[in-house]
């Protein structure tokens, strides 16, 4: 019974270790991250050194078109992926519309037809920056005005 307890453990671990890994340098096809991260998320940059949080993000489509959200796990501190973000979305022709910058910092971006909501957690995963990056249709929903 030991011997199956041990076996157990090292399945979890080994599972975890696994569940922990981030997109391949490359993959089958010869594509580079920044390849693949353009196919899937089109011209949204990511900072150098982040990875995506597989298990906790959910893409509908990809490229340009693409909705839905991407957990990131950032190498850089939660001032210097703030400023990244602010500065390179602006460069990539997104308009920022609001930005607040605290402990869980949020910029909401707009580009054509889609809002982008990028929120930034300080600290959240061990030695990393988290990110919620959030994109969805923007709406034509007009409120009707109140009287």
């Amino acid at each position: 019974m030991n011997k199956l307890l041990k076996l157990a453990s090292v399945l979890l671990v080994s599972g975890a270790m696994i569940a922990c890994t981030t997109t391949p340098v490359t993959n089958a096809d010869g594509d580079t991250f920044q390849d693949i991260q353009t196919k899937l998320l089109g011209d949204m940059p990511l900072p150098g050194g982040a990875t995506i949080v597989h298990d906790k993000s959910l893409i509908l489509g990809s490229g340009d078109g693409w909705a839905g959200r991407v957990a990131i796990a950032s190498a850089q501190n939660a001032t210097e992926t703030f400023t990244f973000f602010r500065d390179q979305f602006q460069k990539a022709g997104w308009t920022l519309v609001s930005s607040t910058k605290t402990k869980n910092s949020i910029l909401v971006f707009i580009k054509k037809d889609r809002t982008a909501t990028v929120e930034i957690e300080e600290g959240s995963l061990i030695g990393k920056t988290g990110v919620m990056l959030t994109v969805a249709p923007r709406s034509t929903v007009i409120p009707p005005v109140t009287k």
